[in-house]
């Protein structure tokens, strides 16, 4: 079975331009779109890094829980706050999920004006369990 995989793509100057037009937007849409680990990360980046900075740091989080969401499939109707994004000692990310229990891949470039993210995440619950019954089925049907 291969994984679920959705990718997304982020024009930052787009972001920026959302962040920036409405005074105490960036902190609204921050805390609707971070866990709480990702908004402890985010505060104090934001007392410690130029404002650019932390508009891209949000964009790949952004783009990595969209992403994310595209891979989850219509069944498991993922909201903001039950994908995290986190990184191996390496720097290698990946995704949690905490209500599922499960790990996604993640793979993340960001050049310019642009981030890029493609999430992976095993099939939904029960999914995959039919998918091998109907692969059986097909085996059974072509071998007898």
């Amino acid at each position: 079975m291969f994984p679920n995989i959705g990718v997304d793509l982020l024009y930052l100057p787009r972001l920026s331009t959302l962040l920036r037009r409405r005074g105490t937007y960036l902190h609204r849409f921050a805390s609707r779109i971070l866990t709480a680990s990702e908004l402890t990360t985010f505060q104090q980046k934001l007392h410690g890094e130029d404002i650019s900075s932390v508009v891209r740091w949000l964009g790949v989080r952004w783009a990595a829980k969209e992403a994310a969401f595209k891979a989850g499939g219509v069944g498991r109707r993922l909201q903001w706050k039950e994908v995290e994004v986190r990184y191996l000692a390496s720097g290698q990310p990946y995704l949690t999920l905490p209500r599922e229990g499960i790990t996604g891949g993640l793979s993340i470039s960001h050049d310019g004006e642009y981030v890029v993210a493609m999430a992976m995440l095993p099939p939904e619950k029960g999914t995959m369990a039919e998918w091998v019954k109907g692969r059986r089925e097909e085996a059974v049907a072509v071998h007898g």
